[in-house]
Parts: C-alpha cells; structure tokens; sequence
C-alpha cells in the first residue's frame, strides 16, 4: 500500500493559502487534516485526508449556496 502525503507548500496550493496559514489552521481547526512526521525532518498531510476535507468543504459551501 502506498500512502502519499502533501507536503506543506503543497497544502498551501490546494488550499490557496500562505504556508503561515496551513500552520495555524494545524494547531488550531478540529476539523483540519492532522499533519504526520513522515521522517527525520518531514511532516506531511495523509493525501486521502485532504482530499476528503477539500470535498467536504466543497459540498458543504454547495448546499449553503
């Protein structure tokens, strides 16, 4: 099985964000995907997880509209 994980610039792409921002929502929203240390040095965001956050909020601004 093979796990991908976006790294922080990465998240700050798909999110449309500075990197500072991905940072405070990490410490700070429940509801935002948990980063992993994925080595020595590198922290990431389980892909899987972030995809389902960026689909929820997708669906979730659908049905407030």
């Amino acid at each position: 099985m093979s796990n991908q994980f976006y790294r922080v610039h990465r998240m700050a792409e798909i999110y449309g964000v500075s990197v500072a921002t991905i940072w405070r929502w990490s410490n700070t929203d429940p509801q935002f995907p948990r980063p992993v240390k994925v080595s020595a040095g590198v922290t990431g965001w389980p892909a899987k997880e972030v995809e389902a956050h960026v689909s929820a909020l997708i669906e979730s601004n659908r049905s407030a509209a």
